[in-house]
């Protein structure tokens, strides 16, 4: 099976998901990992700095099976009441 991630951004500005490619989004033939629902990320554009840059918490996650590839679309939104010092410390 093939499967395709790709992630969107959603702000507390937004009502739904930002349609726009992130430089985190992959093609994959059963190797890759997956944030869960609840997870922190943080997308950081690689190589292109024009890419978009967000991070937040994953709000969804959408498993799209069709013939032998199955689409994975992950939501991550910005939450301005997450405190990011507790999340990690650098």
């Amino acid at each position: 099976m093939k499967y395709y991630v790709t992630f969107q951004e959603m702000g507390a500005q937004h009502g739904r998901p930002i349609d726009h490619q992130s430089s985190a989004d992959f093609e994959s033939d059963g190797v890759g990992l997956l944030p869960n629902v609840g997870d922190y990320v943080e997308i950081m554009p690689a190589g292109n700095p024009d890419a978009p840059k967000y991070s937040g918490r994953v709000r969804s996650r959408l498993f799209r099976y069709v013939g032998d590839t199955c689409r994975i679309n992950i939501v991550v939104e910005d939450n301005p009441k997450d405190d990011w010092g507790k999340v990690i410390k650098e």
